[in-house]
């Protein structure tokens, strides 16, 4: 059953206020434009009342006293003003979604950038449905607020304004008496604006969390088929997308609700001014022309619409207000640390952990954990899971910061070292292997302003890759499409070596980079690692004798402790932990 929010949420607060001043931010840049359509939006609305205002001296002197001098003026008038009018609104709309579209691809590429930046305890909290949802849907709908309501507002308010004005030098006793209804329609308003924040922000957490379903059940589809899921996922799309649905409907409702009310508060006042004009008529005809009445009536007609509007603007502009709220929260959103620190060149790959603590949430990993891994050393690490492998390796690559401690490269205390020159030291290959939608010799020289082609063939080919990469239509200029899909597993954990060769990193993590390959496709990356590995401090994280069996060392975890330290051989003589774990839980 779709949940809804017990309090209706208050219609405009401080927050919204300045959110829709930050908004200006994106918008300042581009003022001419905003003059421009603001110019066209208020000189269509001005025009609004041009049908009225000729309609009084037509009928009264054109048509009653056969003036047909007045005819022609009037109708020339009122076809140059039409015009004019044609010219205000096409420049309008042109400006207006033009400073829509910028506005919504500045916001998105600062929402991009603030996505790279973003530290990895962020994703571990937020799905990546809600993070695509405010790229998506929450972006549309702050476009929508921001600049398409601004300018029905504006044009609105204008046209409103004018046919007051009119009205009031038709007859400005009558026109008092629609003031009256004023209060009605305001208190209208402001109920139906709090009911429809709070579907909005119903709308927006549904949306979020059906891009969530979306999102696993296409990283998960293999085992979706498997498990002959299918039904299962429906199920949980389908309550999601009931709940998008369900406050849809309900949104739509509560502003729909509105609508006959103030129109038949208008009617009332309308019927009234009528009656009123008829009793004006007979005490005092000379004052009451048919002219007058005409366009006092037509004028009337005219502003029922701008009104009618101005209450449906509620619904985008709730929407709006708190998509505001969830891309500037995900805007504001702490982002890794990059304090100005003075470049360092880190070359040598000698590391240290010295008294490192770290935990997640509720999870504590590591406690005064300490390793020290010389240049150019291979160490293997191993252990149960959760006993802190990846964690390790984590911390090194600065994805998470140590809660107490210090790690060094090179002597040097990362806590000192940019986050840039830290990972340029650092080549990492991990099971999950990422490729993207561009060509192999551009997934090789990833990141690479200036690539070197010579570089890519020669690390292709000491990653085993240039054999298969020859056999493609394009070669190193295939494109491999989304996620790589075109290639095997296998073929695509050699173009992730290839990526770290020509790199060049002195520092190489292998976590677990070999463990979905199959014995042919392993032998061939296996070799590749080797290759890899050579004249590099290396850390592997694997269950593979295979891929362990050759490091320099072993160590074993145990709930963020080493237990023991020493070569395959020297484990397996010991008869500790290590030989255990084989036993228990065999390393092919």
């Amino acid at each position: 059953m779709p949940r809804c929010a017990a309090k209706d949420a208050p219609m405009f607060n401080r927050d919204d206020r300045a959110r829709y001043l930050r908004l200006l931010a994106f918008i300042r840049p581009h003022w001419r434009v905003v003059l421009l359509a603001a110019g066209g939006t208020i000189l269509y609305g001005l025009t609004e009342p041009l049908v009225p205002f000729v309609l009084q001296p037509l009928v009264d002197g054109g048509f009653a006293e056969g003036d047909m001098r007045t005819v022609y003026g009037l109708t020339a008038l009122l076809f140059f003003g039409f015009m004019l009018r044609g010219a205000a609104s096409y420049t309008a709309t042109c400006s207006m979604n033009w400073l829509a579209q910028q506005v919504v691809y500045t916001l998105r590429g600062r929402m991009f950038a603030q996505l790279l930046r973003l530290p990895m305890r962020y994703f571990d909290e937020n799905s990546a449905g809600s993070i695509v949802s405010r790229f998506t849907y929450d972006a549309l709908q702050l476009m929508a607020a921001s600049t398409d309501a601004v300018a029905i507002l504006l044009r609105e308010t204008v046209t409103i304004i004018a046919l007051t004005v009119f009205l009031f030098y038709l007859d400005w006793r009558m026109t008092l008496l629609l003031f009256v209804v004023a209060p009605v329609l305001a208190y209208i308003i402001v109920h139906v604006s709090k009911k429809l924040r709070t579907m909005a922000r119903a709308m927006q957490e549904d949306m979020s969390g059906m891009n969530h379903v979306v999102d696993e059940s296409l990283r998960g589809r293999a085992i979706v088929r498997i498990y002959n899921g299918q039904d299962y996922e429906y199920a949980r799309f389908e309550r999601q997308a009931e709940a998008v649905r369900f406050h849809a409907v309900k949104s739509t409702k509560i502003a729909a609700s509105a609508s006959p009310v103030v129109e038949m508060t208008i009617i009332a006042a309308l019927c009234t001014v009528i009656i009123l004009f008829a009793w004006k008529a007979r005490s005092a005809p000379a004052q009451m022309t048919t002219g007058v009445f005409v366009s006092f009536l037509g004028t009337m007609a005219l502003l029922f619409p701008p009104i009618k509007r101005m209450g449906k603007l509620n619904e985008p502009i709730q929407r709006g207000l708190a998509a505001a709220q969830s891309i500037f929260d995900f805007l504001d959103a702490p982002t890794e640390p990059q304090p100005a620190l003075p470049p360092v060149t880190l070359s040598r790959g000698d590391i240290e952990f010295r008294d490192v603590s770290f935990s997640y949430p509720e999870q504590p990993v590591l406690e005064r954990f300490n390793l020290h891994i010389r240049a150019g050393e291979t160490v293997a690490l191993i252990g149960e899971s959760g006993s802190g492998k990846s964690t390790i390796a984590a911390l090194l690559a600065g994805f998470y910061v140590p809660e107490a401690g210090a790690i060094y490269i090179d002597g040097y205390n990362l806590a000192d070292v940019s986050l840039a020159d830290r990972r340029r030291a650092i080549a990492f290959v991990s099971q999950d292997t990422v490729l993207f939608s561009t060509s192999i010799a551009a997934n090789i020289a990833y990141a690479d302003p200036a690539p070197d082609s010579a570089k890519v063939r020669l690390a292709a080919e000491s990653a085993n890759a240039a054999e298969f990469i020859g056999k493609l239509p394009h070669g190193y200029d295939e494109d491999l499409g989304p996620q790589g899909g075109r290639l095997s597993g296998g073929q695509k954990q050699r173009i992730a070596i290839a990526r770290a060769l020509y790199k060049d990193a002195p520092i190489l993590i292998l976590d677990e980079a070999t463990s979905a390959l199959d014995n042919h496709s392993e032998a061939k990356v296996q070799e590749a690692i080797e290759r890899l590995r050579k004249n590099r401090t290396a850390i592997i994280i694997a269950h593979r004798l295979s891929t362990i069996r050759n490091a320099d060392r072993i160590v074993v975890l145990e709930k963020g402790k080493i237990v023991e330290s020493g070569s395959h051989a020297e484990l397996l003589k010991r008869g500790g932990s290590y030989a255990k774990l084989l036993q228990q839980t065999p390393i092919t």
